[in-house]
């Protein structure tokens, strides 16, 4: 079912160890078979061989609290449900995940977003702010940002 909506790397840890058990795996759509008892540090090595080769391209993804960002699609993605991000969506939240547990100052998101280069409605990070977090949570996502009013943000 994950196949239907999400392109997601997918390894089966399992006990079960026939051939029959792997072939089945496979063909519901596994990207790799594991089998227990294993060594913590191949399972570990297998894990990032799969993400390497699902993600070869290139694409940063960012990660806090089961939150990933797509910065080269645009996309949040949570728990398989992922949505599009507008362009300064994805600016503010890639300025958060790279500070994720510091608190980043409105001003300093203003000055990434806009450069100073054009007069902007002191609302216009509060309207970006509440999409992003109304976008949160349609992905089932509570109280990921945080503000401190009207000074900064932090996740």
């Amino acid at each position: 079912q994950i196949r239907s909506f999400s392109g997601v790397p997918i390894s089966f840890v399992t006990s079960r160890n026939t051939d029959m058990d792997e072939l089945c795996s496979m063909t519901l759509g596994g990207d790799d078979f594991i089998t227990k008892p294993y060594n913590i540090s191949i399972l570990i090595a297998r894990i990032a061989a799969v993400l390497k080769r699902t993600y070869a391209h290139g694409e940063t993804i960012l990660t806090h609290r089961g939150v990933y960002l797509f910065v080269a699609r645009s996309v949040l993605a949570y728990e398989g449900k992922e949505c599009e991000l507008t362009k300064n969506e994805l600016r503010i939240l890639y300025n958060l995940f790279c500070h994720k547990g510091e608190i980043v100052a409105r001003d300093d998101l203003i000055d990434d977003l806009w450069d100073n280069k054009l007069f902007i409605d002191d609302n216009a990070l509060s309207v970006n702010i509440t999409r992003i977090r109304a976008k949160l949570k349609e992905l089932g996502v509570e109280a990921f940002s945080h503000t401190r009013h009207r000074q900064r943000y932090w996740i």
